[in-house]
Order: C-alpha cells, then structure tokens, then sequence
C-alpha cells in the first residue's frame, strides 16, 4: 500500500510538471518526463523508507521502555520466566515488520534501478542500495542495534557468521573463535543431533521457537532458550538464520530446585501422613491399654476430685462412671483411710507410692498400692495428679499365709533338728554302747569256736556256730544302720568327678570278693563327668557291685558298669548290671524298704539295707534309682546324676574288661 501511495504521488508531480509547461508554451521531452517521474518516485521511495525508519525506531523505544518496564516489575514480582514469555512474541512481531519493510525497500531500488536501466543510464549504486558484498538483512540490523542482547546469525549450513558481545561472554569464547564455527558444537554432545535438526526445521519452516540449549561453560552446566528467524533473498532461498537467545540457566536451576523440594515435600507429607496414622494406631493403643489395663488408672484435681479413670478403675470398685466422675477422692476411702488423709491433705499431690484402702460398692474394701505423678505449672502450682493403683488385697493374703507357712516351716524345722539331734546320739550310741559288747560277744564267740568246738559234740559245735554268726550278722546290721543314718546327711557339696579312679577304688575295695565268685567286670566307655559326692558315689557303686555278686547263678559272675545314651535332660543315666537270678517285677519297688529280703539268709548272705542306702544317695543328688529285671535274666539297675555341662558325655563306646 505504501508503495502504491508513493506511485501515485510521483505521478501526481509529473502531472503538475506537464500542466505548467503545457501553459508556459514549452514542451516536455520523453526523457525528461521519464526523469522527472523517476526522481520523483525515488523521492517517494525515499521519504516511505525514512518513515518507516522512524516509525521502526518510534516502536522500538517503545519496546524498550515497555520492556525496562516489564523487567522493573519482574524484579519487583520475583518473575524473570514471566518477562521473558512477553519479549519473545514482541520481539517476534518486531522482526516480522523490519523484514516486511526491508523488502518492500528492496522492491523500490529495485523499481529505480529498472527505470534508469530502461532510460539507457548505468545503474549505479544508491547509498541505501544494497551490495553484493554485503546484502542489507534485518540479521544486520537486529546485530547492529542489539548490545546488550544475545543474538547470532548463522549461515544456511549452521556456521556462525556474526553474534554480539553479551553471546561472546554467555559462552566464554570470543569473537574470532565463534566465526566459522557450527552452532551445535556449542552444545553438549548427545543434544547436538536434536538441536542440528531443529535448525534444519527452521531452515524449511522460516522460523523456531522455545528451544533449549544444554551447555557446558567452564565446567558448569548452562541452558540457553533460542528463537529462531530465517531470512530468505528475492528468490525466497535462505540467506541465514537470526537467533535470538535468552539465558534460562538460573530459571531451569529455580525449576530443578522446585521440583527437588515439590519431592522432598511430598516425601515430607507422605512421612507425616505416615506418622499420623501411626499417631493414630498408637493413641488407639493407649486408649486400649489405658482401659483395659490390669492397672487401676485415675487423676486428681487440686479439688481432690476425680476427673479421670479408666475401665479397670471402674469394674474393680463397682461404681457406675456418672457416679465417680467429680466426686470427692475421699468416697472411695475406708475411715481409717481418710483420716490418715486429713493428717496430710496433701498426700496426694506429691509423686511417690503409698499404701491405702479402699470401699467398693458392695461394701467390701480392697488393699491398694498408689503409684502417684504430679503435673504443674511454670510458676509450680500443682494442675493434676496421675495415679495408679493395684489391688493388693489377695497379696496381702497370700503374704499372711506364707508368713504363717514360714512359722509352721520353721515349727517343723525345728522338730526335725530335734530328731536329727536325737538320731546323732542313736548312733554314738549303736557305734559305741552296741558295738562294744557286741565285739566282745563276737571275740568270745570266736574263741569259743576255736578253742572249745572240737571238743563238743555235733549239737554244741552247731550252736557255737550259729552264736558266730549271729554276732557277725549283727555287727553287720549295726554297720548298715549307722551308714544309713548318715547317708542324706552328711552329704558334701557336688563336686565334678571322674569315673575311672572312682570305680578303681570300688574295684580295690573288692578284690577279695571278686576273686572268690572268679567274677568278671566290665567298664564300658566312655563315662560322662557327674557332679556329686564322690565317697558317696563309691558307696552307692559298691553296694550295686556287692549286690550282683552276692545274688550270682551258677554261671561265672559277670558285673557291667556304663552309661545310657544321653537324653534332653542335664542327667546322666548310669547302670549297674548282672547275670545273676533276677527278680520278680512284682518286688521291684520293695526291694528298696529297709530290711526286705527275698531270699532266706541261709541261701544269699546280707542284712538287706544294701539298696536302702544306695536309694538315699542317689535322691541326696536329685537323682532316682530304678531296676529292671527278670526272674533268671540278671538285673539292671538305673540311676541318675547331674552331669557336668561343659563336658558332653556321649562317644562310640569301647569295652574294658576287669577280670579277677
């Protein structure tokens, strides 16, 4: 439209030109009339473009005072994204109205030139006319007048060919290193393909915008918006790319930081809902175990009211709620109770334990154990006490009834002391009243046999030895109950003990016998480590060893002595065993009286005590004793004794056979 108004203002002048030399008389030649018409138009030209020129910078200071505004108010508001969204489409609209008024000026040279060209005249250059060296572009302008600005031009194969200053220091390099360099070789690596074809987009599309540039700078990461202009000749080919660029670093490290604490605040939130519903699980908790506790809760005002109590508080006295809640601590309290309270009202408003009674409902009263805690003020006013109490009544009760046990226990105890005390002077005197004139009874006897016994006939012979005997028989009795006597008392503190010099002992102490019944014994090992009394021991395994051999069959006698296979129990179970006549399951538990015998002492000698004591070692030692036997089969009798922890007793076993 402007160069149509310029058109016919030129015509409108060469008009004029003609009317007045139509008037002088004088005529106007071809060449003149073709002149004039092509000055004027050039003036047209001319004048259009230095309009344009000022309305290009009329509207460019506006921008930029509307810019200085919008970036005074970004700086107010925290907002640079917000300012730079409104420069990038002005700064668009801007280009788009410089290139349209630098081709509607190319469009008029290039009318004068075609006119002079027709007039037979050299074209010549216009100082506004552009050369071939240095084609006039908007990318010219836009670099010329943009010192604060960050733009570069790129060439159509994406090589730098000119950038201001302020891109220069975005990217650390200068001038003379960015001329002649590709423009995705600013950037990082696996992002150069993406940005290269983004470029060739805008190469076909004339233009591109919003995209992000990842740089590396000195080491640290920048990120770079870019929009791009492409600018094309008359022939519509692409002469370069205008870009425009917009440092974003610090928006994407404000976005990047937003999201980091969007996260941490949604992890934050996601915790604390977490920690709410665990808050709410733990105060149903509370509420449960405060209510259902066996622990009688209750809180006291600075009134002595109640004012809080839980479930267990309220079946244990009877009372309905509405009847406990704000009444008076002291209805719950005995008359002895309450005036021990009013010698020291405030009792119950320091923390510590007391002992009181309380009435229940029905009437009957409970024994109470009350734990107290106070809670005060700043200034030390006492606020409220938590109490809680227990009902001690059945352990008062059970209390009383040990304590008349223990008198009963000790009544006993001291009786028991009486008889063992009276059981000590039994034996002293068995062992020394008894036996003297026994022994000398059993000298006589002796002497008689000796001496005298040839002498008599079959009757008096007979009867001295039965008198032998008898004394023997009885000295052997008063031996065993003397031994009884003492075993389960005088009983040593276990001890840890081996077998093998034990039982070589035993085997000392009965060679005589051994060698007399031609009898074999057999250890089989190993034996695990006990813990008692030794000599006991010894005792317990003579008497089972004697035992086998005194009530021996026909065949050689044969004594095995070993170790059960080890059970759950801290015992070991350890056995004696014979081949001797057995006995019937029918006596296994009397042999174990004192003085019960089985057979007549004409056939197997012994007082029958033997078993006796061996049952009241083995019990001094927490043990049992058990036999297991056939008529005819031999026996096999059991018992147990604590084992040494540390030593385990099981261990293929081997046989060590002890022959007379």
């Amino acid at each position: 439209m402007q160069v149509l108004l310029a058109t016919a203002l030129a015509w409108l002048l060469a008009v004029v030109y003609l009317s007045v030399n139509t008037w002088s008389g004088r005529s106007v030649s071809l060449v003149e009339a073709s002149f004039l018409c092509a000055s004027v138009a050039g003036l047209a030209a001319s004048w259009v473009a230095w309009m344009h020129r000022r309305a290009w910078k009329r509207q460019t200071a506006s921008l930029a005072r509307r810019l200085d505004e919008l970036r005074t108010e970004a700086r107010h508001s925290t907002s640079e994204i917000v300012l730079e969204q409104l420069r990038q489409p002005m700064l668009a609209d801007l280009d788009a109205s410089l290139g349209r008024l630098i081709r509607a000026y190319q469009k008029a040279l290039s009318a004068i030139v075609s006119l002079r060209e027709r007039q037979g005249r050299a074209p010549g250059r216009s100082p506004l006319e552009p050369s071939a060296s240095r084609p006039i572009s908007a990318t010219h302008i836009v670099i010329g007048s943009s010192r604060h600005r960050l733009v570069a031009r790129l060439a159509p194969n994406l090589a730098i060919i000119a950038a201001t200053q302020p891109f220069c220091r975005a990217v650390k390099r200068s001038i003379h290193q960015l001329l002649g360099m590709f423009i995705y070789d600013l950037v990082q690596p696996e992002d150069a393909r993406a940005f290269q074809e983004e470029l060739n987009q805008a190469l076909r599309d004339g233009e591109a915008h919003n995209v992000v540039l990842r740089l590396l700078v000195e080491g640290q990461e920048k990120y770079l918006q870019m929009d791009v202009m492409t600018c094309y000749n008359e022939d519509g080919q692409p002469i370069n790319l205008r870009c425009h660029f917009a440092d974003i670093t610090d928006r994407i490290q404000t976005e990047r930081e937003l999201r980091r604490i969007t996260v941490e605040i949604s992890e934050a939130n996601a915790r604390l809902r977490q920690s709410n519903l665990e808050m709410e699980r733990l105060k149903e908790s509370y509420r449960d175990l405060y209510h259902h506790a066996p622990v009688l809760y209750f809180s006291l005002d600075p009134g002595g009211r109640l004012v809080a109590f839980n479930e267990g508080f309220l079946r244990a006295l009877g009372y309905p709620r509405e009847e406990l809640l704000g009444a008076p601590y002291e209805k719950l309290l005995t008359e002895d109770a309450r005036r021990v309270l009013k010698l020291d009202p405030e009792m119950m408003q320091r923390p510590g334990e007391v002992e009181s009674r309380w009435v229940r409902a029905d009437g009957t009263w409970m024994d109470v154990w009350i734990g107290t805690t106070t809670i005060r003020d700043t200034q030390g006013a006492f606020v409220r006490s938590r109490s809680a109490a227990r009902d001690v009544s059945e352990t008062k009760r059970l209390a009383l009834d040990l304590r008349q046990k223990a008198d009963e226990l000790w009544k006993a105890n001291a009786q028991l002391l009486q008889i063992n005390q009276q059981l000590e002077e039994f034996s002293y005197v068995v062992s020394h009243d008894l036996k003297e004139p026994l022994r000398t009874l059993e000298a006589f006897s002796n002497f008689l046999a000796h001496d005298y016994g040839p002498q008599l006939e079959g009757d008096g012979q007979l009867f001295i030895d039965h008198l032998v005997q008898a004394s023997r028989r009885l000295g052997r009795m008063i031996d065993d109950l003397l031994a009884l006597s003492r075993t389960g008392r005088v009983i040593h503190s276990p001890r840890p003990f081996e077998w093998k010099p034990l039982l070589e002992t035993v085997l000392s102490d009965l060679q005589d016998l051994i060698a007399r019944k031609g009898a074999r014994v057999i250890i089989e090992e190993p034996l695990p480590a006990c813990l008692g009394d030794p000599e006991r021991i010894i005792q317990l395994v003579s008497n089972l060893v004697t035992n086998g051999l005194r009530y021996s069959s026909g065949e050689t006698p044969e004594i095995v002595i070993g170790a059960a296979e080890p059970g759950d129990e801290p015992r070991a179970t350890l056995f004696v065993r014979d081949n001797g006549i057995g006995i019937d399951p029918e006596y296994h538990e009397q042999i174990f009286r004192l003085f019960r015998r089985l057979n007549r002492r004409e056939e197997y000698e012994g007082t029958g005590a033997g078993l006796t004591i061996c049952k009241r070692i083995v019990e001094a030692h927490g043990g049992q004793i058990w036999v297991e036997s056939q008529v005819g089969q031999g026996a096999t009798f059991y018992f147990t004794l604590p084992v040494v922890p540390s030593i385990s007793p099981h261990r293929t076993p081997r046989h060590l056979e002890l022959v007379s």
